[in-house]
């Protein structure tokens, strides 16, 4: 606008103006305020939904507690289906596989733990239903499975612990200097102290000889014998 315009002829070029651009003004004013509302809406709805989501859930934990597995098989259908994509559906799943466990049902609780590991949103879900998964596995004498289950975690923060129930694998299967490696490892972690009961991973090393263990390597003709391990399907206590 010319600054050198009279007050009266700039009034009138900015009504002129007006004139001709007032639609595109309301139009962008109400679809801006369109906008705004409907962003307040969502976040309003998204917190509706968490609290639902909440209120399951607790009475979800409620039956599991109580081990009331009809009821929890209730509650796990409504999460899932109600709010899949929230962190309360793969705390669900995780839930059920511990109280199938508990019913001497371990097929379901490992489907259960394979969904989670498979599918769940947190990256932490997943590590964690890889480590109960291959526990479960070991209970059903899947040894190569779990082994494949505790495949490198690609965390460092889990890598002990993925270390420690590979040992457990190890010990199963009867494969000794395999399993005081592992613990070795679990023990050697720079985080080993955060997330392992090292207490417990000592014992179960000095079980088996304590630390040093030597991996065989190819067989040459020469040496002594390994010493034999316990009967394969054995639980490291």
């Amino acid at each position: 606008m010319d600054e050198f315009l009279t007050d009266q002829q700039q009034a009138e070029q900015v009504k002129g103006w007006i004139r001709e651009n007032g639609a595109f003004l309301v139009a962008g004013v109400v679809l801006g305020l369109g906008g705004l509302f409907g962003w307040n809406q969502w976040n309003q709805y998204q917190e509706r939904k968490a609290e639902e989501a909440s209120v399951v859930y607790e009475t979800f934990l409620q039956a599991v507690r109580t081990k009331r597995l009809d009821r929890a098989e209730e509650g796990m259908t409504t999460l899932a289906t109600g709010f899949g994509a929230s962190p309360y559906a793969d705390q669900g799943r995780l839930a059920m596989a511990r109280l199938y466990l508990e019913q001497s049902k371990p097929d379901k609780a490992a489907e259960y733990l394979q969904q989670v590991a498979a599918t769940a949103v947190s990256p932490e879900f997943r590590l964690i239903a890889r480590l109960r998964l291959a526990r479960v596995q070991v209970l059903q004498e899947k040894y190569d499975l779990a082994l494949k289950t505790l495949a490198d975690p690609g965390s460092k923060a889990f890598a002990p612990a993925f270390h420690d129930v590979r040992g457990d694998v190890y010990y199963a299967m009867g494969k000794r200097a395999e399993a005081r490696s592992e613990y070795e490892q679990a023990l050697n972690g720079d985080v080993a102290a955060t997330v392992l009961d090292k207490t417990y991973v000592q014992a179960k090393l000095d079980d088996l000889g304590g630390a040093s263990a030597v991996l065989p390597g190819p067989a040459t003709g020469s040496g002594a014998p390994a010493a034999p391990g316990p009967t394969p399907g054995a639980v490291a206590p």
